[in-house]
């Protein structure tokens, strides 16, 4: 558990620029997939944000990013060309909702994203998913340095505009 959590606090902390060439797409991910990563906080994020779209919840909760990562690995070790969002879904819904976190797709400025970029990079990667799922679109903004820059850039010259709608616009 403090191995989960330990990844999970990673993820959030690293710098987006430094991730954008792992992008997956979560509706095809599978099991096998998930348990041969050596660690899978990136892949996790992307996967919550699309499977929290899916269900209707715009709040980035890290707090039970560890657990139902455990979760989710634990039954996809049992059936590995599952697809991992079935799994996510269902523990998902079985989780604690907040409305205490920062993190939310439809109240997050890039404003807010640039007063706290080391924490707001696992946000963008989580909303990232969530775009993705909502639009019905696999255009991504962690298709490469490049769009990722572009997107950053963008966001930094609207402060006052919604992070999600930044994100949507600089997908490819």
């Amino acid at each position: 558990m403090k191995k989960l959590l330990l990844l999970c606090f990673l993820a959030f902390s690293l710098t987006g620029p430094a991730l954008a060439d792992e992008k997956i797409d979560p509706a095809a991910f599978i099991c096998a997939e998930l348990v041969a990563l050596p660690t899978t906080p990136f892949e996790a994020l992307q996967i919550d944000g699309y499977a929290s779209a899916a269900i209707g919840n715009t709040v980035a909760d890290p707090q039970i990013m560890a657990l139902l990562l455990e979760q989710v690995y634990l039954a996809c070790q049992t059936e590995p060309t599952e697809k991992v969002l079935t799994f996510w879904q269902e523990i998902r819904k079985t989780m604690p909702n907040t409305d205490e976190s920062p993190w939310r797709a439809d109240k997050t400025t890039c404003g807010d994203y640039s007063a706290n970029e080391e924490d707001g990079s696992g946000f963008v990667i989580w909303l990232d998913g969530y775009n993705r799922q909502k639009s019905g679109k696999p255009a991504s903004v962690l298709e490469s340095d490049a769009t990722l820059n572009a997107f950053l850039k963008s966001c930094a010259d609207q402060p006052k505009t919604l992070l999600l709608d930044v994100l949507g616009k600089n997908a490819k």
